[in-house]
């Protein structure tokens, strides 16, 4: 389920750009718009990746089958 919400996310991320890029704006003002964009994204994107390992790490840390392997 949260492969396909990010692949949601990307593809209109990426449909987004297509627009941008094929409007009548400058394309100086194209290119800042789409480096603000990806900062902006990176920001909210990063920190749920290290979340979502964080969490997996403690699942699996807790879950019966890392008291076995010891």
């Amino acid at each position: 389920m949260k492969y396909a919400l990010v692949a949601v996310m990307v593809t209109l991320i990426v449909i987004a750009h297509i627009f941008l890029w094929r409007s009548e704006m400058e394309p100086g003002l194209k290119l800042t718009f789409t480096v603000l964009n990806a900062i902006g994204w990176t920001i909210v994107f990063v920190p749920i990746l290290f979340i979502d390992r964080w969490l997996d790490a403690i699942k699996k840390r807790n879950s019966d089958e890392h008291d076995n392997l010891t």
